[in-house]
């Protein structure tokens, strides 16, 4: 193999690894967010529920900032579940908007 081949071979497996990861941390996000809001759903701590859900949110939000660019390169496997989750949490975040 010649060094551009090499090159380029490095670049696309540095690619794959790139989204790869990405897709790993918009997953951790929403499930991060989905457990801040099932902690909140259960505990008696006003004050802290309400910064769970501050986070809650704020995982929405990041992962609607980047889902355009990260899930386009995503195995579909991962890619189907950050969009299931990503409407999971928005509907949850929806129903508790609509509920206070």
């Amino acid at each position: 193999m010649s060094d551009r081949s090499d090159q380029f071979a490095i670049a696309t497996q540095l690619r794959s690894r790139f989204y790869e990861i990405g897709a790993r941390f918009l997953l951790t996000e929403l499930k991060t967010g989905l457990a801040l809001l099932d902690v909140a759903d259960t505990s008696q701590n006003g004050a802290f529920n309400d910064r769970r859900r501050a986070l809650a949110r704020e995982a929405y939000e990041v992962v609607a900032d980047r889902l355009a660019r990260i899930v386009v390169a995503a195995p579909i496997a991962e890619r189907d579940e950050i969009r299931r989750l990503h409407q999971q949490l928005g509907d949850r975040l929806a129903a508790e908007t609509r509920g206070a």
